[in-house]
């Protein structure tokens, strides 16, 4: 089998550059009337949060719409996963026990999709946590998936990613 290599989903990319842009233009716009330390300090503290949120989400997607290099490398033994802001995490194949989706829902809509990997064994300084020994009382195979695949901005759907992952994972046993 060859490479596959998965990039970035640029109409996804787009929307969330015209809607953090849309939002930080009316910010901008509409501060003198938002932000009053004096009368409501709570909210205005709220309201730069949630402006220094956005503008993040403008940078995000601008990394994503001009990046050439793949999200997501999927080889026979091994699973690369890149990241935009940090370093690639690599997966050996023959490690992985097994994949499953977890998805966010806020009223109905997705939010989060991502497939978390269940390793056999992860590494010492993952098992060594204090979260993983306290996630591993609720669920063991979550507390062995110790990377995930974020699969809002890959461009597959997916189960269809899914599909793939696990055929991978039936080549190599």
């Amino acid at each position: 089998m060859k490479e596959l290599n998965f990039y970035s989903k640029k109409s996804s990319s787009f929307l969330l550059l015209v809607i953090s842009s849309l939002i930080v233009i009316a910010g901008i716009f509409l501060e003198d009337k938002l932000i009053n330390f004096q009368e409501k300090p709570f909210k205005t503290v709220l309201l730069i949060l949630s402006f220094l949120l956005f503008a993040f989400g403008i940078i995000l997607s601008i990394l994503l719409l001009t990046r050439t290099k793949p999200l997501l490398t999927i080889t026979n033994n091994q699973i690369i996963i890149h990241s935009v802001l940090t370093s690639s995490k690599t997966v050996e194949i023959k490690n992985v026990k097994s994949f499953f989706i977890v998805n966010t829902y806020n009223r109905g809509i997705a939010t989060n999709r991502q497939i978390f990997i269940e390793l056999y064994k992860p590494t010492e300084n993952y098992t060594n946590m204090w979260l993983h020994k306290f996630i591993r009382r609720i669920s063991k195979p979550l507390a062995n998936s110790q990377y995930a695949i974020q699969t809002d901005f890959i461009n597959i759907k997916q189960q269809e990613l899914l599909e793939i992952l696990n055929k991978r994972i039936k080549n190599v046993v």
